[in-house]
């Protein structure tokens, strides 16, 4: 009956707002990650490219297509893989002796100057960071490294090259890519975005339509695997869920194999989540982890988790203006998942049934918040919540580019305009914003200091909340010019 249903929904949107793309095209997802990766190649200062993020978000597809885009070779090393190749590049002692050994795993010609090595899985071997600078400095080639968990691993570096390495994080495709993956006409998106922007109400016929693709997306998520699925399945959320419980699998594999004597702890962390929102508590409630438990004995943990890409951290704050970051409390948070299409996938089928069709019951609001915070959390922006006795509980506290404090509340409900801890929040002197928003199944639309916005307002969050964009931001290196004394 599921698989049925999903058929018919998706062919109802595709008639709708889509426009057909050869097959071939669905390849490589578009990404926005792209344009960064391009800005890198363009730059006349020459640097490693290291792509870090949770595994399965798109690094190495990314990376790969550059490489064959762009460059005239390409040669591409997987350290997990090849573990011939990993032993080999162990030891390395200088450019030439790393460059040699590459050399070995290739029957290329490396062409100077036209030519990307990747190493791919580069957790395997952190300390491989250290040579960027001498790689840099050699010149002859252009250089790219990825890998999972480089949040944890990239610590244990004995010198990190600050100056010859460019960071870009990936997350899990955000909604704007996944409606580009399912074929969403770039009219119907630039409709959304000039009504968010002027906050003007979005036509009723399109309206509908994009809710229906937002709770399609909460389901699928944005693993580019799950999505993929979805899109050759036409549909069939339960081919998407093989997809994302071999995914959940391959996480719990990575912190057995890389959180070390911590990994039982970690383990136990991410088990927790799910139940953790799903009761919809005000914080994560550390007894669940062991009788009267504190924070700092398991803040490392946490940490992993965050670091590692698997999970968001959102921290409380006490008052409600910028720098947020002056007054959190780190040891009372909310724990979120760093894909929202995974945490539907470790609860029933029955939830990932009811949130697709749009049922009444369950309440599933903790999974619209679990939305939003990866929507947020993928502008860069430290995520935070208010919550103060007299007034309530605010579900994010946010920054926009300017500095300014964004209040923002999730509703998953037919009520969409009750919102009192927000409504106390705006009307208290300590609080100096110009307004809150409040995202739900409501059409664009505002009232004195409240502006509603629909759920697939995520498509174009950037322009409606005004945020930075985090691969603008995140392309400039390390590198400082410091005067001359």
């Amino acid at each position: 009956m599921l698989k049925s249903a999903n058929i018919y929904v998706i062919i109802m949107l595709k008639s709708a707002i889509s426009r057909e793309m050869p097959r071939e095209a669905a390849a490589v997802f578009k990404r926005k990650a792209y344009r960064a990766f391009e800005r890198w190649r363009m730059r006349s200062d020459k640097t490693v490219l290291c792509v870090t993020g949770a595994r399965q978000v798109g690094k190495s597809t990314l990376v790969e297509h550059l490489g064959q885009q762009a460059f005239e070779r390409f040669v591409e090393i997987n350290l997990l893989e090849k573990p011939a190749a990993k032993r080999a590049l162990t030891g390395s002692s200088s450019a030439d002796d790393l460059i040699s050994r590459i050399s070995l795993f290739t029957k290329d010609e490396l062409i100077p100057g036209k030519t990307l090595i990747f190493i791919d899985e580069i957790q395997e071997l952190p300390d491989l960071m250290t040579m960027a600078k001498f790689l840099v400095q050699d010149g002859r080639f252009a250089y790219a490294f990825s890998g999972s968990m480089l949040g944890t691993e990239l610590k244990r570096v004995r010198s990190y090259p600050v100056g010859f390495v460019t960071e870009l994080t990936m997350y899990p495709m955000d909604f704007e890519e996944f409606c580009w993956a399912n074929e969403v006409s770039g009219n119907a998106l630039a409709t959304v975005t000039e009504c968010c922007r002027d906050r003007l109400p979005v036509p009723d016929y399109l309206h509908e339509h994009m809710l229906a693709y937002f709770r399609a997306y909460m389901v699928v998520g944005g693993m580019p695997a799950a999505v993929r699925e979805f899109r050759e399945g036409s549909g069939d959320l339960a081919r998407v869920r093989i997809v994302q419980t071999e995914l959940v699998n391959s996480y719990v594999h990575d912190i057995t194999k890389y959180a070390g004597r911590a990994a039982p702890e970690v383990r136990a962390i991410f088990e927790q989540l799910p139940m953790q929102l799903d009761e919809r508590s005000v914080r994560f409630k550390l007894n669940s982890l062991e009788p009267k438990a504190r924070y700092e004995k398991f803040s490392r943990d946490f940490n992993w988790l965050v670091s590692a890409g698997v999970a968001l951290k959102c921290n409380i704050v006490n008052d409600p203006k910028s720098p947020l970051k002056a007054t959190e409390r780190p040891s009372y948070f909310k724990l979120y998942e760093s894909d929202t299409g995974m945490l539907v996938s470790r609860y029933p089928l029955a939830v990932a049934r009811a949130l697709y069709t749009d049922e009444r019951e369950p309440n599933l609001g903790h999974l619209f918040e679990n939305a939003f915070a990866q929507t947020l959390a993928s502008f860069g922006s430290d995520i935070f919540y208010y919550m103060n006795r007299k007034r309530g509980e605010v579900d994010f506290m946010i920054e926009d580019s300017s500095g300014q404090v964004l209040p923002i509340e999730i509703k998953s409900g037919r009520s969409p305009r009750m919102h009192a801890a927000l409504t106390t929040l705006l009307e208290t002197k300590q609080f100096h914003g110009k307004e809150g928003y409040v995202f739900s199944r409501q059409n664009v639309g505002a009232t004195d200091r409240v502006v509603y916005l629909p759920w697939y307002a995520a498509s174009c969050l950037g322009d409606a909340l005004d945020l930075q964009d985090p691969y603008a931001e995140q392309e400039r290196s390390l590198i400082v010019d410091l005067p001359r004394i």
